[in-house]
């Protein structure tokens, strides 16, 4: 008789939890993407909705089409207002808004790069003094270690922490080259392939002896060799860039571009919602706030390995 009571409690308390499951409000995630249309960023939409159709999870992606820190901005309020249960975002915005999001328990993931005392629930973001490191190997083994370089930066905007970040950390560790080195144009694309292209011809025609050009934005290697190519320039300028668009990385297989720092944006919005997912389901924090995101040096020896590589 106790058995048959106890099967039956057992029994019960079985429904009652699988009724909870299938009962549970779906949870939304919105991500407020920096560009909405942009190849790279549907990446990362892409990592989202597969993560999202695994857990059940409504998912929005919002942004606009070119970067827009006030349209991000306002994304984010809108899905504080709708008591969304997670946000994704890049680390662009201001902190004030991350820290709203935290305060109302709509716990926020940044990707691509932090925030400086913003303190989210977490960040997926490169090493930026490991991606630095990188590309003073590569230059090295291409030039020597005694040729002093002159250097040409681009960046989307130079006000974004994750410019300022990673001119810095080019500054920090490229102190450690022998032959010295020296920055000597700082120029912005804002995310717009027409002005990287304008901003880099007029670097070039004023800065006759760059030997370098560190790209951080996806679309400025490619608007770098446009330029040199606009002005008839000698192929002796090394030009790096970001990311794996399909020009960049043609114009490595051509050789135009000496190589690109890659990372996978799929893996920015899957693991930022499997993140969010075990933090509002199950109450598990990140083990640490700062994710760092595989990279790679992206060149012409490893055209063919890097996907594989990044997924591993």
């Amino acid at each position: 008789m106790k058995k048959a009571v106890l099967a039956a409690s057992l029994m019960l308390l079985c429904g009652c939890q699988t009724m909870k499951k299938e009962t549970e409000k779906p949870l939304y995630f919105v991500f407020a993407t920096p560009l909405s249309t942009h190849t790279l960023w549907l990446q990362a939409k892409s990592g989202m909705q597969d993560a999202c159709d695994l857990h059940h999870i409504q998912c929005d992606w919002q942004g606009p089409i070119k970067i827009s820190t006030e349209q991000m901005e306002d994304v984010i309020q809108t899905a504080i207002l709708k008591k969304a249960d997670g946000i994704i975002t890049q680390g662009v915005i201001k902190k004030t808004y991350i820290m709203e999001s935290m305060e109302q328990n709509v716990p926020i993931v940044l990707v691509d790069s932090p925030v400086e005392d913003a303190k989210p629930l977490a960040t997926i973001c490169k090493d930026f003094e490991q991606q630095a490191q990188m590309l003073l190997t590569d230059i090295e083994k291409r030039i020597g270690k005694n040729e002093h370089l002159r250097i040409g930066i681009q960046v989307s905007e130079q006000d974004f922490d994750l410019a300022k970040q990673q001119i810095e950390s080019v500054r920090t560790v490229f102190k450690k080259h022998p032959g010295g080195f020296e920055i000597v144009a700082i120029s912005e694309s804002k995310s717009d392939q027409s002005r990287s292209r304008n901003e880099w011809i007029s670097v070039l025609q004023k800065e006759k002896n760059l030997n370098i050009t560190l790209n951080f934005a996806g679309e400025s290697a490619i608007g770098c060799v446009m330029a040199r190519e606009y002005l008839n320039m000698q192929d002796d300028l090394l030009i790096y860039g970001v990311d794996d668009m399909d020009d960049t990385v043609k114009m490595i297989k051509e050789g135009k571009i000496a190589g690109s720092i890659v990372t996978s944006f799929y893996r920015y919005g899957y693991d930022s919602v499997e993140m969010l997912y075990e933090y509002v389901r199950n109450g598990k924090e990140p083990v640490k706030e700062l994710q760092p995101a595989q990279i790679l040096l992206l060149n012409k020896g490893n055209l063919k390995t890097y996907e594989k590589e990044l997924k591993e």
